[in-house]
């Protein structure tokens, strides 16, 4: 009651003002010859109805309050359902928001559901995919029969050099979502971002005999050399991975009229066209990827949302069986302080 008064104190205040000014009026007004007792009568006959309506509604928002109250303790599923039937448009509008603020909620709910069944699925194939190059250091260690030293340690460095690579991945994989803090733009020619992932699968490149064409990499482009390196890295990597023996991979920049342009092309396996649409989802490891066994599906979604948080565009084209080509564009005129924003919200 205590609250309710407190919350109606301004309504007090109008009806105690109102009654002084009618009271005033109807006293100096000459044409009205109102006696003393008839202005009481009308004081009283007001003021029980003033007091008739405060009961009123005084029960009225008391019981909706009392249905918030039990709704709150409720179970969370069955909050919505245990909310009191609004009577007035002021707790018709409070339900409204109510019932959107628990959708919201729900939908927070399942999306981080999902987000935490999506890691657990990374996890697992991760660790199914670092322990198969661990397995073959092992096996390498205890049956080396017939193999020298040097051969030894150069399979071994090969294992090694797997591992570091799942092993980045992962640690590019959690960072992505604090991209804002960690990232420095400037201006970088495209092979000082290229040569040294060459020269880190340069061992690939020369043990599948793959052949690597470079032209027109000179051309100049702001970004993030560490994000962009990792960028190149998964896209030369995967261009590696299926391109079969003597094959091609040929990589170039372009430049057109609003930015530059970096293509990535190999003459592999491909991509078919039902998958096309879906290598750059999260967790997507396509009909290649299950022959593969534990395969992540996270190179190119990484490659992906990397890209775009950098403010660069990617896109790939593939004929199966023929190769693929992807893009990475990095228009002009990037507002970096806009994209950082955007990110970090």
């Amino acid at each position: 009651m205590t609250e309710y008064i407190r919350d109606r104190v301004f309504l007090f205040i109008f009806y105690i003002a109102a009654m002084v000014f009618i009271t005033i009026f109807l006293y100096l007004e000459p044409s009205v010859r109102l006696r003393i007792g008839n202005l009481i009568y009308l004081h009283a006959v007001v003021l029980f109805l003033f007091l008739l309506y405060l009961l009123f509604d005084f029960l009225r928002c008391s019981r909706f309050l009392s249905g918030l109250v039990q709704a709150a303790n409720a179970l969370s599923g069955y909050r919505l359902t245990a909310m009191p039937a609004p009577k007035t448009a002021g707790q018709k509008k409070i339900c409204r928001l109510l019932d959107k603020i628990e959708r919201d909620n729900r939908q927070k709910v399942q999306d981080l559901q999902h987000s935490i069944e999506e890691n657990k699925d990374f996890v697992m194939a991760w660790v199914h995919q670092v322990k198969t190059p661990i397995a073959a250091g092992k096996m390498l260690i205890n049956h080396n029969e017939g193999q020298s030293q040097e051969q030894i340690l150069d399979r071994l460095e090969d294992e090694f050099s797997k591992i570091d690579y799942f092993v980045e991945q992962a640690l590019y994989y959690s960072r992505t979502d604090s991209f804002s803090n960690d990232y420095f733009i400037s201006e970088y020619a495209f092979h000082d971002l290229v040569n040294p992932v060459l020269k880190k699968y340069a061992k690939l490149f020369i043990a599948k005999k793959i052949s690597v064409a470079l032209s027109d990499l000179d051309l100049q482009i702001l970004t993030d050399k560490k994000w962009l390196e990792f960028i190149i890295d998964q896209l030369i990597s995967n261009a590696l991975k299926y391109t079969d023996v003597r094959g091609r991979v040929r990589i170039s920049g372009r430049k057109y009229s609003s930015g530059n342009r970096l293509i990535i092309e190999d003459n592999g396996r491909g991509i078919s066209p039902e998958n096309i649409r879906r290598v750059f989802e999260k967790g997507f490891t396509g009909a290649i990827g299950r022959k593969a066994r534990h395969s992540t599906g996270i190179g190119l979604y990484l490659a992906k949302t990397l890209a775009l948080k950098l403010g660069h565009n990617i896109s790939i084209s593939s004929e199966e069986g023929k190769g693929t080509t992807v893009i990475l564009d990095f228009p002009n005129n990037i507002d970096y302080t806009g994209v950082a924003r955007e990110h970090s919200m």
